[in-house]
């Protein structure tokens, strides 16, 4: 995959801060109503390039330690189905969001098409925590040494999961399968891994990196094969542009607002989410110039109603020749 930015380094984009700011006007905020929060992405802004650059989602290990292949079959085919999590822009809620990247001269736009239920035949490692090992039993005090690197993150993020159960006291031989350590989803191979269908080791002995537990921890090593419930994320890799500066032209129409010489009140609500803090709050109904922001975000918010669920609207917005993804939240708390 070839990166939109071509040869400089990657403006990582981080989280919106959680700091809350009204622009200098606290008195914005009421003790009552709907409390009103848009929040902005990056702090200072980005170029519209990178605003829009597909960035692979790989929190889990099995997409993790095979997102070359992934994203090399996703570009070379135009099509990906994955197991358990996407790789791609997804919301359960709504449309994905817009991300793009370059293939050979090319521009494609990648997004999540179909979302499948399935039910499929997989391995799982897991720790089931106990009082104690047996008296002949050998406990492996560092289950991770020998191991390769896929197999050593398996035994972390099992022993993560069997911790959290203890300090949650929820027992994990009584939960579903699939929901208690590591499953092993495509394409993940079982058949390399030394943790699979035999352990090498039966208990281990762990410290617990939680404050919420003084002692080592005694668990004993599970391998299981059964059903497992899943999702399967079908992607498509769309051709959008042929040139760099066609792409411009396709990205510049995801922009839903350019503010261009605000209101001095305007300004000061755009600095603190665009720059300051990444977030302005107001409760009750929207001031003027917050009125004046949303509607030129094209955003009409109602609050939530008498159940207390929360509405959001996502957006993205140009200010002062940066850019950045917005998402305004209105709830009842």
């Amino acid at each position: 995959m070839v990166s939109l930015r071509s040869r400089r380094d990657a403006l990582r984009l981080t989280g919106v801060g959680l700091a809350v700011g009204v622009a200098g006007c606290s008195s914005l905020l009421s003790s009552s109503g709907p409390r009103y929060s848009l929040t902005s992405s990056p702090r200072g802004g980005t170029t519209l390039l990178d605003l829009f650059e597909w960035d692979p989602r790989l929190a889990t290990l099995h997409v993790r330690y095979h997102a070359d292949a992934l994203v090399s079959e996703l570009l070379e085919t135009g099509g990906l189905a994955v197991e358990a999590q996407p790789i791609g822009p997804y919301e359960p809620d709504g449309s994905p969001p817009p991300a793009y990247t370059e293939h050979e001269g090319a521009y494609y736009r990648i997004r999540v098409t179909d979302v499948e239920e399935v039910s499929l035949d997989r391995w799982e490692f897991w720790f089931e925590p106990v009082e104690d090992a047996p008296a002949d039993a050998t406990v492996v005090e560092n289950p991770t040494e020998g191991l390769s690197a896929l197999d050593a993150d398996v035994v972390e993020w099992a022993v993560d999961d069997a911790i959290g159960a203890v300090v949650d006291d929820e027992d994990l031989a009584s939960a579903p399968h699939g929901e208690r350590g590591v499953v092993f989803f495509e394409p993940m191979d079982p058949d390399a891994s030394a943790l699979v269908p035999d352990p090498p080791f039966e208990y281990v002995r762990v410290d617990p990196d939680t404050e919420f537990l003084d002692e080592k921890q005694t668990l004993r090593a599970r391998a299981t094969r059964d059903t497992v419930a899943a999702k399967r994320y079908v992607h498509e890799a769309e051709r959008a542009a042929d040139s760099r500066s066609e792409l411009l032209d396709v990205l510049a129409g995801h922009v839903d607002a350019t503010f261009e010489n605000p209101s001095d009140e305007v300004r000061e609500v755009l600095d603190e989410v665009s720059v300051d803090s990444g977030s302005y709050v107001e409760r009750g109904s929207p001031s003027d110039a917050f009125g004046r922001v949303l509607d030129r975000l094209g955003i009409d918010p109602e609050p939530p109603d008498e159940t207390g669920n929360s509405r959001t609207w996502r957006r993205y917005y140009a200010y002062e020749g940066d850019y950045y993804r917005t998402s305004l939240r209105v709830r009842n708390d």
